[in-house]
């Protein structure tokens, strides 16, 4: 009995068994486990991956145009890519590397949409609000002498002096008398200072910004007994034109005078004053 607990041949087969059994477990976790792992990683990552986008909006030289430079990061292949302009489609044109532009010609919101091979998408916004598509504004109008004096106000591009100009009742251009510009308000926007000659019968004065945007009114007055009422009318009705006939409607606001000085003309005093806020 003693013999064979002891044989080495016994032994010996019991040290090689344990040797086998512990040997197995790396080899599992080496060339089994470990390669699953990694594979399900990429492949998670393959199909959850999702395009890098920036977008960025240029500023403008004119106020009239300016361009987006959309950039895209992936490392998987890109199926398709669009921008659109509130709902319209724009042109991409490619750049640099992964770098495509488009051309902005109005304010509105950017949409970039890129979509990788694998159906996973990203998108990005961006809000234009750097051009110029409001008119210049009038304020208010003051006539006093003769003379109406004209407070309008315009934002970015500003009042182009060059532009200012009115017709009068007999259809003949009338260039201003001055333009002043005047001081920044709080909404950063620029107050000028118009004067003109006034035709009583109507004045029709014209105003545009840097950016071609146009703005119009028709000034006019009547008396009402020793007042005169200076009016404002922007409606198509109270265009001037070279008959020299008054506007059919009138948009009457308050207004005042004195007493007519000796040498003024008959429709109106050109000693009082009349002045209206232009809403």
């Amino acid at each position: 009995m003693e013999y064979y607990q002891k044989s080495p041949y016994r032994s010996g087969g019991r040290h090689k068994n344990q040797k086998k059994i512990s040997g197995g477990m790396p080899e599992l976790l080496l060339f089994y486990i470990l390669p699953f792992i990694v594979f399900n990683s990429i492949l998670f990552y393959c199909v959850t991956s999702t395009p890098d986008i920036t977008l960025e909006v240029h500023d403008t030289n004119d106020y009239l145009s300016s361009e987006a430079t959309m950039t895209v990061e992936s490392w998987i292949p890109i199926k398709s890519m669009a921008v659109n302009m509130d709902g319209e489609e724009l042109e991409l044109t490619k750049g640099k590397r992964r770098s495509y532009t488009v051309p902005v010609t109005r304010n509105g919101v950017l949409e970039a949409t890129v979509v990788g091979i694998n159906g996973m998408s990203s998108t990005i916004f961006r809000h234009v609000n750097i051009l110029d598509d409001n008119p210049p504004s009038f304020e208010n109008a003051t006539l006093e002498d003769g003379i109406i004096t004209l407070r309008v106000s315009d934002s970015q591009s500003l009042v182009n002096p060059d532009s200012i100009y009115a017709i009068d009742s007999a259809g003949q251009q009338v260039r201003p008398l001055s333009t002043e510009r005047m001081e920044n308000t709080a909404d950063n926007t620029i107050d000028y200072e118009l004067k003109f000659e006034m035709d009583l019968n109507g004045l029709h004065v014209y105003i545009q910004d840097k950016a071609g945007n146009e703005a119009q009114k028709t000034f006019s007055t009547h008396k009402e007994g020793n007042l005169d009422v200076l009016e404002a009318d922007d409606g198509a009705e109270g265009v001037p034109d070279p008959s020299g006939e008054q506007p059919m409607e009138e948009a009457p606001v308050e207004g005042g005078g004195d007493s007519s000085p000796e040498g003024a003309p008959d429709s109106s005093s050109s000693g009082g004053d009349a002045s209206i806020v232009i809403e």
